[in-house]
């Protein structure tokens, strides 16, 4: 009888007796997949969980279950340049609708102002945007008479930012991430340079948390 003279422990071909390698790879895929799917709702879960529990002091935000892109419709400078949400893209940005003849946008001018000036190096943008129909001219007039010096004179022409985001009513602030996505929009007055607030809104919509 001629002996068998096959080490498993040389360098040369070996296959165990009942070993299918396309099968295997075919169980270890479905393993890798399974797993995918197991912790993907953990995932969004976790993404998510970034602007959940806003605190008292945003209680009326409405929260988004995943960032909605925000529509690519300018608006305008002082002089009148063209600006696009794209154009903010790695920072974010809190949008804020107003007018000079909306009197709770009116009240929380101030408190937006400080926002901006308390969020200054965060990689977080304040920017109001003035609804007014005589425009640059009527919100420049208002900011400098109220002396508001940290917001900039910011024009949504005809309201078309406003209604690309179905906006119904003012004052209205959308929470933008850094990649440009709507995390949730706040309607009514808030205390906006809260440190409460501050601090969602680094954890909401910093840059690298979206």
């Amino acid at each position: 009888m001629a002996k068998n003279n096959m080490n498993p422990f040389t360098t040369g071909p070996y296959t165990f007796p009942g070993f299918n390698l396309q099968h295997a790879l075919r169980i270890i895929l479905g393993v890798v997949i399974l797993v995918i799917v197991a912790i993907s709702p953990h995932l969004a879960s976790a993404e998510a969980d970034k602007c959940d529990k806003p605190g008292k002091h945003l209680s009326q935000m409405r929260a988004n279950k995943k960032p909605i892109p925000m529509p690519e419709t300018p608006f305008f400078d002082a002089n009148d340049k063209p600006i696009n949400i794209s154009d903010y893209k790695g920072r974010g940005v809190v949008m804020n609708f107003w007018a000079t003849w909306c009197v709770p946008c009116v009240k929380e001018m101030p408190d937006l102002s400080k926002l901006k000036e308390s969020l200054a190096g965060s990689g977080i943008e304040v920017l109001a945007l003035s609804i007014d129909r005589n425009g640059a001219k009527v919100a420049s007039k208002f900011l400098t008479k109220n002396k508001i010096t940290n917001l900039d004179v910011l024009i949504d022409k005809k309201s078309a930012v406003l209604r690309a985001n179905r906006i119904a009513g003012l004052p209205t602030t959308l929470l933008i991430d850094a990649e440009g996505g709507v995390r949730g929009r706040v309607q009514g007055i808030v205390e906006w340079n809260h440190d409460d607030v501050i601090d969602f809104l680094k954890r909401c919509i910093g840059p690298g948390k979206s």
